[in-house]
């Protein structure tokens, strides 16, 4: 007498599932796969004859005697989903209707400035995802949607996978995020981006910012530099072991100890205008979620009046001195040939005093031209 068996149905699964009664001795039964009721697979236990009516499903056929029904259905794609039946015809006949979804999961999401519109605009896009997802593409804070000028486009390639994109307009001093869930909800991926520009003075401390829209608690922060299309990472850190790193050694350090919340932001120590001129890029990045800042730095040197005095104060001083020097050797000079008139013949006198004072004169006047010209090009 046959031991009455207990089926189990599958699909999609590699686990086989415990049955009761199990026995290497079933009979004549014979399995029955259909999808959306239309047979797909059928197995018959005697014969171990099986018929797939042209679908690529396969039984796993050394488990079947312990009542493993399951149907494995190779390389899954959005035309595999819907409604499958599964039949045992037996003494007892047994019957599974098991409902198949198929995703294909979101794996990563960009977000950039694009220009091939004819004008600068923020794109978020993500390839490769079944079903179709949201996406939602929004600024801080927020703008006029006539302003932004929106535009979302959702599009299947042959395999029925879904890219889909959002652009808005590009404004300054705004922050755009970007948010994509799944069409289960069982993902929701977010992103954000933020230019801006940033003048300071030279040698003076200032903070470059980096703070993510979200409060993160396991994150890491990716600060790089890049001048004359060379990029070079120049800071890491990692809140999970609250350890950081830097080629640029005592010149950068968080602002905020430890990152707290994905504060990213930098403090830039006496920064000089030939060596820390260029652009800047933060990277906050955990689980699903993406922060980054592109900061254009000019560091403006000395100003021009602060030139001018300095320049002016190096050559006052010696200018000066040499004046004095110039006005005491013509004094000495003048009184020496005046000495030397009084001793001489008087039709002698009047003539050479009269011949060195004007040499004395040309001389001071000369000496007036280079002082002025020393200023004159301690100006410029």
């Amino acid at each position: 007498m046959k031991t009455a068996q207990s089926w189990t149905c599958l699909i999609l699964v590699w686990i086989i599932a415990e049955t009761t009664g199990k026995t290497p001795a079933v009979g004549d039964e014979t399995i029955y796969w259909f999808k959306q009721n239309v047979l797909i697979h059928t197995y018959n236990l005697e014969s171990g004859l099986s018929d797939q009516h042209k679908s690529k499903t396969s039984l796993f056929t050394d488990t079947i005697s312990s009542g493993n029904a399951s149907l494995h259905v190779p390389k899954s794609g959005p035309q595999d989903r819907g409604k499958y039946r599964c039949v045992v015809s037996s003494r007892e006949p047994s019957e599974h209707i098991i409902i198949v979804t198929v995703e294909a999961p979101i794996t990563s999401v960009s977000l950039e400035t694009t220009g091939l519109s004819g004008f600068e605009e923020v794109k978020c896009s993500s390839r490769n995802i079944y079903p179709a997802p949201r996406i939602t593409l929004f600024t801080e804070p927020t703008a006029q949607p006539d302003a932004l000028h929106p535009y979302t486009r959702k599009t299947a390639d042959p395999r029925g996978l879904y890219t889909v994109e959002s652009k808005l307009l590009k404004l300054e001093d705004l922050t755009y995020i970007c948010l994509i869930q799944s069409f289960y909800r069982s993902q929701t991926w977010r992103t954000s981006l933020q230019e801006k520009e940033i003048f300071s003075k030279e040698g003076q401390d200032f903070i470059l910012p980096c703070v993510a829209p979200w409060s993160l608690q396991n994150f890491t922060v990716t600060w790089s530099f890049t001048r004359e299309y060379k990029s070079t990472s120049f800071f890491t850190y990692d809140s999970l072991t609250q350890l950081s790193s830097s080629v640029w050694q005592k010149k950068v350090r968080l602002v905020t100890p430890g990152g707290e919340g994905g504060d990213g932001s930098l403090w830039l120590q006496s920064p000089q205008r030939l060596e820390h001129t260029g652009t800047y890029t933060c990277i906050i990045s955990a689980p699903q979620t993406k922060h980054q800042v592109q900061i254009r730095l000019n560091i403006i040197p000395m100003t021009a009046e602060k030139r001018l005095s300095k320049s002016a104060t190096k050559w006052w001083v010696p200018t000066v001195i040499t004046g004095l020097a110039v006005t005491a050797l013509a004094a000495i000079i003048t009184g020496i040939i005046k000495s030397k008139a009084g001793c001489s013949k008087s039709s002698q006198s009047h003539v050479e005093a009269a011949e060195m004072q004007v040499r004395a004169n040309t001389v001071t006047e000369a000496e007036d031209i280079c002082l002025k010209e020393q200023i004159t090009n301690g100006h410029t």
